[in-house]
């Protein structure tokens, strides 16, 4: 009952009291007290319960504004249990959609901000490896990651990854092969092969992994890699061998000489005829004739220039083949680089000349469309094998420049040249345009000798007179080519920020 409606039935009340004793005192009507009392008696109850409520009624809402609310009513403990449970479950509920709605627009967010990335640089957030596949032209720059030192004694003269790019071998002053497991632990190499006549010049993989050549003063040998075991061994020329190479197919072996020669050898044959004991030598005896000195147990398929040609006219320093073994090419202290057709056996078919000095390497790119050749001023030349004359001379060395080679690039018309060499500089070129694209700080204390690149086209081995081995990692196109690094870096800070990771 409302308030109001009390009142006037109280107000009721006591205007008919005041009737009752006007009416009294004139003796016109008797009154019965007792339904009198007891009807004002209700009337007062009602006014008394009404506001009661309303007074119980402010102080809840006051107790709900201040969250002063007293605890839950007594309830059944299974009812309560239950009551437990599916607020737990409403809870768990509500829980897991607001982390998906958070992890769902987070997602939203960086993919919003890959696509922005990608708008102001294709590269955007690529990894090295996609990058290179995608542009090799991009990637000019390397870290060095891991160092090996006391490789080769007092100087290393070669190194090269194997195929698989599980192992590295590098070559030197200390007569041996060191064998390298590129993550190794203890820095130490994993097997050394002894026991070559001289400093081992140059040595390498053939394309199987199941092989290694090596040249040593006058004497080729063939070792297995795997338990380090000498496969053959035969004196392949009158003078100090200066280079060899394993042919692409796996076919043929090079061998270039002080003697002025390049020899080409079967590798089958090699392997099979010039076993260890194969070779009749005898070095102690200089007045014996030159046909009982030395005995060849391995006959060469090509002896480069055949007889009545013209070849070097000094010694033979370097030897590369073409990526089908159709051609061979030596380069040596004479300045020339001399082509030799081993489909007509071995003759002489062009002469590059534009050296001013020695020529120290050569090397032929991936499917032979260009060549690359360095000398001892540091001069870099690139060539058309169809075409005699350079078609980029790059200068930029300022000492001898022992290394130019081609990074392994799987892209037509995209290369790049890696060149070193006594000034401490790791340079990128451009193979095609002839243009310098990158520079890397060397991290040798001594010159560098040799260079090498994984099939991955990732990672670069350098060896040098320092006898360190160094493993070089490729790093992500640099600021002053592609400018994204900054942007990219503004950006992630903003977005943090705004999702609070």
């Amino acid at each position: 009952m409302g308030k109001g409606v009390a009142k006037r039935e109280e107000k009721g009340w006591k205007k008919a009291q005041k009737a009752e004793k006007r009416q009294k005192a004139l003796g016109k009507v008797h009154v019965d007290d007792k339904a009198t009392k007891a009807k004002g008696s209700e009337a007062h109850g009602k006014v008394a319960k009404a506001t009661g409520d309303q007074r119980y009624m402010n102080k809840l809402f006051a107790s709900l504004s201040t969250e002063e609310i007293d605890g839950p009513p007594e309830i059944a403990q299974e009812e309560l249990d239950k009551m437990t449970e599916v607020a737990k479950e409403k809870h768990l509920f509500l829980h897991e959609r607001a982390v998906a709605a958070y992890h769902e627009e987070k997602a939203r967010k960086k993919a919003n901000a890959w696509k922005m990335l990608h708008k102001e640089d294709k590269f955007g957030l690529m990894n090295v490896a996609d990058i290179i596949k995608e542009e090799p032209m991009a990637v000019t720059a390397y870290r060095a990651n891991k160092t090996f030192k006391n490789a080769n004694g007092l100087g290393s003269y070669s190194c090269m990854w194997n195929n698989a790019g599980t192992m590295i071998l590098t070559t030197g002053h200390d007569r041996s092969i060191s064998l390298w497991r590129p993550f190794a632990v203890n820095g130490l190499p994993a097997r050394k092969l002894k026991g070559h006549k001289g400093w081992t010049m140059q040595a390498c993989f053939s394309p199987d992994d199941k092989n290694i050549c090596c040249c040593s003063s006058d004497e080729m040998y063939i070792w297995d890699p795997t338990n380090g075991t000498l496969k053959a061994e035969w004196e392949a020329h009158d003078a100090m061998i200066n280079g060899c190479q394993w042919s692409n197919t796996g076919k043929y072996i090079v061998s270039c000489s002080n003697d002025l020669t390049a020899k080409v050898w079967s590798a089958k044959t090699a392997i099979s005829k010039g076993k260890k004991g194969a070779v009749v030598t005898n070095h102690d005896d200089e007045d014996e004739d030159d046909e009982h000195k030395h005995h060849h147990g391995v006959p060469a398929d090509f002896t480069l220039p055949m007889e009545g040609e013209r070849g070097h006219s000094s010694a033979l320093i370097k030897a590369a083949f073409s990526h089908d073994d159709s051609f061979v090419v030596t380069a040596g202290k004479d300045q020339l680089l001399i082509m030799w057709n081993l489909k007509t056996k071995g003759c002489k078919d062009r002469v590059f000349q534009g050296h001013r000095e020695a020529v120290l390497n050569i090397n032929i790119n991936h499917d032979s469309s260009r060549m690359v050749s360095c000398d001892n001023s540091g001069m870099i030349i690139v060539w058309d094998p169809k075409v005699e004359t350079p078609i980029h001379m790059l200068s930029e060395h300022t000492d001898i420049c022992y290394v130019a080679i081609f990074a392994r690039e799987a892209k037509e018309g995209r290369g790049r040249i890696i060149s070193a060499g006594h000034d401490g500089r790791i340079l990128v070129w451009n193979c095609y345009e002839g243009n310098l694209i990158g520079e890397t700080q060397s991290q040798h204390s001594s010159w560098i000798t040799a260079a090498h690149m994984d099939t991955s086209n990732l990672k670069l081995i350098t060896t040098g007179m320092d006898s360190k081995l160094i493993i070089w990692q490729s790093l992500p196109p640099a600021p002053e080519q592609f400018k994204w690094v900054e942007k990219a870096v503004r950006f992630w800070k903003r977005l943090k920020r705004g999702l609070r990771l």
